[in-house]
């Protein structure tokens, strides 16, 4: 069961417009994915402010939300398939984050190795593009990853150089998050899921 049905409520109100101001279906279409964008933006932002205040770690988490936005934007990453789950695992991400990063104290040399692993994961695997927009042109594909490594570097300089222990915490691990997304890693929990759900079929 969804908890909100993004798509069916453009629908709905793309209907409605399009009824009331006789625009042809070309149009409604247009009103609908237009609808979509923005209500969805705006859900988004009411709970990845909302939640992050109730558990007293917004600041922490707008700034891991902008650190993913930055390096998603150039390095791609998996995407999960509806609206409900990308909100509520995207809200779950960042709520942990924040709360890690208060508390969370990682030594120089676990620093180091981590952004060393990512500089290299991000040369390696970047851009991850989703297979519904793939990106057309080797070209095209070397600047995303240049833009990506020139993203990451700027992130860890200015992870490096924040006094705050929590800001610089919020940087990193939302950096080592996103990086992680370009890995393919989720594709091997999914299937160890999908293989824990046909066991237990069988068991029943």
């Amino acid at each position: 069961m969804n908890l909100i049905s993004l798509h069916s409520i453009a629908i709905d109100l793309s209907n409605v417009i399009a009824r009331e101001l006789k625009y042809d279906n070309f149009k409604k279409a247009k009103i609908s994915y237009g609808l979509e964008v923005v209500i969805g933006a705006i859900i988004k932002l009411i709970v990845f402010t909302t939640i992050p205040f109730w558990f007293g770690v917004l600041k922490q988490s707008l700034i891991a939300m902008l650190t993913i936005a930055f390096m998603r934007y150039a390095s791609g990453g998996i995407h999960l398939k509806t609206f409900n789950k990308c909100l509520i695992v995207s809200t779950a991400v960042f709520v942990s984050i924040g709360m890690l990063a208060k508390v969370l104290v990682i030594s120089d040399y676990l620093y180091y190795i981590l952004n060393v692993a990512s500089f290299l994961i991000v040369v390696l695997r970047a851009p991850v593009d989703p297979p519904e927009k793939p990106i057309k042109t080797k070209q095209q594909r070397y600047v995303r990853k240049i833009i990506s490594v020139i993203v990451l570097l700027l992130l860890i300089y200015i992870s490096s150089n924040t006094i705050e222990n929590d800001i610089k915490n919020s940087i990193i691990l939302a950096i080592y998050i996103q990086v992680l997304t370009l890995t393919g890693w989720e594709k091997t929990i999914y299937k160890y899921i999908t293989q824990l759900k046909l066991n237990a079929k069988e068991v029943n």
